[in-house]
């Protein structure tokens, strides 16, 4: 880890430098989908038309930086092309109602409406905008899902709901230490929707693979990816949310609960995730053992393995995290060792 300092260098108050100590060369090279500028016309198209008539903040984006398109065509690049959009547009759509809970105290109290459009019970009430994307999102996100995979949705976005109901409370606990944070962060991120639509873009199923695998190399596996997903967007996310005061962040945590320095607390969260890396490769090593019988087990573990390495290359590169580049990047970015945090913009050397 780096032994620089322990606390972040400042210059003019503004700038924040923290070294970085990445794990990276263990894990395949990500890519992207072969058919990415398809499915982003396909998305485009879709989204066109379900927000006309509507102004959502920060709708724009979704054409501009078409942030679904980009992360899931990243994590899942050998999914069914087809099957993808419906993943994308889902996962654009989530972008957005996010951003619409954070910034609006009267949707995040419409929770029991968002859980009755969730879960189809009866008409969708009239009045909030993003309720009827919501609506028309899940029809178009349903097509071609098995129901076992639909129920698995609608419980796994059905706590998203409740988290961000409950976003203020969820804070303060999520503020108690870095275990409480994590704990916190498994219901709002929508992690146990990433299995979903790895099963469903690969046309897997993986109930009977679950059932006679060891039930600690199941476990331990999904909780790596988990905790290597979170920890790398915390990390790489900081900037957009440390100037914005945004306090559920694994290194907020850190400083304000456990008494780390911010470069403290980037040298634990490097750690972490490379510690997270080494338990997933550890878990796919052991449950590959029985993959020769179940030929699907090798597509799933595989699967998990380019959604880590593409979350990684993602993030880096996300515009949301990181502000617009003049130059945008043509290809994955390399590991960096550095980043200077500036309130507009991220640098990375």
């Amino acid at each position: 880890m780096s032994q620089a300092a322990t606390s972040p260098r400042r210059r003019d108050g503004q700038v924040v430098v923290l070294d970085l100590a990445l794990p990276h060369g263990r894990l395949r090279p990500s890519r992207t989908h072969p058919e990415v500028e398809a499915i982003r016309a396909a998305h485009d198209v879709w989204f066109r038309d379900a927000l006309a008539g509507l102004h959502l903040p920060g709708a724009d984006r979704l054409f501009g930086e078409c942030e679904g398109v980009s992360l899931m065509c990243g994590v899942l690049p050998e999914a069914d092309g087809e099957r993808l959009v419906g993943i994308c547009v889902a996962a654009s759509a989530l972008f957005l109602l996010d951003d619409v809970a954070d910034d609006e105290a009267g949707e995040r109290a419409r929770a029991a409406d968002y859980l009755a459009v969730l879960r189809g019970e009866g008409p969708v009430p009239a009045g909030s905008a993003p309720l009827g994307l919501l609506a028309r999102t899940l029809t178009r996100a349903r097509e071609g899902v098995p129901d076992r995979l639909w129920a698995r949705f609608v419980a796994g976005f059905s706590e998203v709901i409740a988290a961000g109901a409950g976003k203020e409370q969820t804070a303060r606990q999520a503020m108690r230490g870095y275990d409480a944070y994590l704990a916190a962060r498994y219901a709002d991120s929508a992690f146990d929707l990433v299995g979903v639509a790895i099963e469903h873009g690969l046309d897997l199923d993986m109930t009977a693979s679950r059932q006679t695998a060891a039930p600690g190399l199941w476990a331990e596996l999904h909780r790596a990816c988990f905790v290597h997903t979170i920890l790398v967007n915390d990390l790489l996310s900081f900037r957009k949310e440390y100037f914005a005061g945004e306090p559920m962040n694994a290194l907020t945590v850190l400083r304000d609960a456990e008494g780390h320095s911010l470069q403290q607390a980037a040298d634990t969260v490097c750690a972490r995730i490379a510690a997270a890396e080494e338990n997933f490769l550890a878990a796919a090593g052991g449950l590959r053992l029985r993959a020769e019988e179940d030929p699907s087990l090798e597509q799933y573990l595989t699967a998990w393995e380019l959604m880590l390495v593409g979350n990684l290359s993602w993030s880096l590169g996300c515009s949301r995290y990181h502000g617009a580049r003049s130059t945008p990047s043509a290809g994955p970015l390399p590991i960096p060792t550095r980043m200077t945090l500036h309130r507009d913009r991220t640098v990375f050397d």
